[in-house]
C-alpha cells in the first residue's frame, strides 16, 4: 500500500475524533462559563458564610482526589468517549442542582460530591481521548486549537451569565449551562472512532519518574482554584452584580484567543520551557497586582494581563503533560496527575480555612492570592 494512503488511513479517524473533542469541551466550555465563577458568590448571597463555601470548596477536592481511582476504573468497562458523556452529562446535573438549590435546599455536600464526580470523569476522560487522539507532530497546535476554541466560545458567556443573572435570576443562567452541557454530549456519543479501553497500569518505577510532573500539576490546580473562586470572590467585594463580574471576566478570554494560537504555532520554534518560563512569570505578577487592586478599571487590566499569562503557559504545559503520557501506561498517569490536581488544591483550600478563623474575608482572599504568586513558579517541575 503507497505510503500516503497509510497515513490517510491513520490520520482521517483522528481527524474526525478530534473534531468531536472539540465541540464537546467548546460546549462544556461555554456552559461552565456561563455561571462556574458566580458558584461561590452565588452560595455567599443564600446566606452560607465564607467558612462553609470554603469547606464546601475543599469538599470538592477531597472527593475529587478519593474518586478520581474509581473513574480510571471505569475505562476497563465504558468506551471512553461514552465517559466523556457522562462527565458532561454529571455536569449539569450539578447546575441543575444549583438552580432547584433554593426550593430544596440540597446539602453542599452533596453538591460538592456531584461536582467531583464530573471533575474526575470529564477531564480523566478529555485528556485520554485527546492524548490518544492527537497527531503528535502538531500536539502544539491542535492543543492550542482545543484550548483557543473554548476560550472563544466562552469569551462572552460569562458575560452573558452575568446579564442573565442579573436581569433573570441565576437560576436561568443555570439552565441555559445545563441545556449547553447536554449538548455537549452528543458530539461524542456519535463516535465510531474513538480509543478503545483501557486499564489503570502504573509501575513503581514509573510512578518515582513523574514525581515532578504530579508535583506540577499540584500547583496548577492551586492556581485554577484560585483563579475559579478566590477571584471572583475578591472582584465581588468591588462589583456587586453578576452582570459586572461577568463582563470583567470575561476580558480574560478576550485576551487569550491570540496568544493561544501564537504560542501553538511556535513552541516548536522557541521551545516549550520558553513559554512556560514567560507564562508564569507573567501570571505570578498578576497575582501579586491583584493583592494590591483598589478600583474596577485596575480588575480589567488585571484579568487582560491574566489571560495573556495563563494563555502563555498552558499550551505547552499540556503538551508536557500528554507527551509524557504516551506509552502504555497513558491511564495510570492521567489518573495520577488528576489526583495530584485535587490534592494540592485541598491542600491549599485546608490553608484559607484556617485563615478564615482569624482574618476577614477580604484577607484571606488576599493571601491566598499572595500564595498563588508564590505557587505558580511550580508549574516549571513538569518534564
Amino acid at each position: 500500500m503507497p505510503y500516503s494512503h497509510i497515513t490517510a488511513h491513520y490520520h482521517l479517524p483522528r481527524m474526525k475524533e478530534m473534531g468531536r473533542v472539540y465541540w464537546c469541551n467548546t460546549l462544556v466550555a461555554t456552559g461552565s462559563s456561563l455561571v462556574a465563577i458566580f458558584v461561590p458568590i452565588f452560595l455567599l448571597k443564600s446566606g452560607y458564610s465564607f467558612t462553609s463555601v470554603l469547606i464546601y470548596m475543599l469538599l470538592q477536592q477531597i472527593f475529587a482526589a478519593l474518586t478520581q481511582y474509581p473513574a480510571g476504573r471505569l475505562f476497563a468497562y465504558i468506551q471512553p468517549n461514552f465517559i466523556l458523556a457522562l462527565g458532561s452529562l454529571l455536569y449539569a446535573i450539578f447546575f441543575g442542582l444549583l438552580a432547584t438549590l433554593h426550593a430544596y435546599h440540597w446539602p453542599l455536600v452533596l453538591l460538592a460530591f456531584t461536582w467531583s464526580l464530573n471533575r474526575t470523569i470529564y477531564w480523566a476522560a478529555l485528556h485520554y481521548v485527546f492524548s490518544s487522539s492527537r497527531a503528535h507532530k502538531n500536539s502544539g497546535v491542535q492543543i492550542a486549537g482545543l484550548q483557543a476554541l473554548a476560550v472563544i466560545a466562552a469569551t462572552v458567556a460569562p458575560a452573558v451569565g452575568g446579564i442573565i443573572s442579573t436581569l433573570f435570576g441565576i437560576t436561568y443562567a443555570y439552565i441555559a449551562a445545563v441545556l449547553l452541557l447536554l449538548m455537549a454530549t452528543w458530539p461524542v456519543l456519535s463516535s465510531i472512532d474513538a480509543p478503545k479501553r483501557s486499564f489503570i497500569v502504573m509501575p513503581y518505577h514509573q510512578l518515582m519518574a513523574m514525581r515532578r510532573d504530579a508535583l506540577a500539576n499540584c500547583f496548577n490546580g492551586i492556581i485554577l482554584v484560585a483563579e475559579t473562586n478566590l477571584w471572583p470572590l475578591l472582584i465581588y467585594t468591588f462589583v456587586s452584580s453578576y452582570a459586572g463580574i461577568g463582563i470583567l471576566s470575561s476580558v480574560i478570554a478576550v485576551s487569550s484567543i491570540f496568544v493561544i494560537l501564537y504560542v501553538g504555532r511556535n513552541t516548536i520554534k522557541q521551545g516549550e520551557r520558553h513559554f512556560i518560563k514567560e507564562g508564569v512569570a507573567t501570571y505570578s505578577l498578576t497575582s501579586i497586582g491583584r493583592m494590591l487592586v483598589q478600583s474596577s478599571t485596575q480588575i480589567f487590566g488585571l484579568n487582560l494581563l491574566a489571560g495573556i499569562g495563563r494563555s502563555l503557559y498552558v499550551t505547552p504545559f499540556m503538551n508536557r503533560y500528554y507527551s509524557n503520557s504516551d506509552g502504555p501506561h497513558r491511564l495510570g498517569y492521567i489518573t495520577v496527575m488528576e489526583t495530584a490536581f485535587s490534592v494540592g488544591s485541598a491542600l491549599f483550600i485546608t490553608f484559607l480555612i484556617l485563615l478564615s478563623a482569624i482574618l476577614s474575608i477580604k484577607a484571606v482572599l488576599v493571601v491566598g492570592l499572595g500564595i498563588v504568586a508564590v505557587c505558580t513558579f511550580g508549574v516549571r517541575n513538569i518534564r
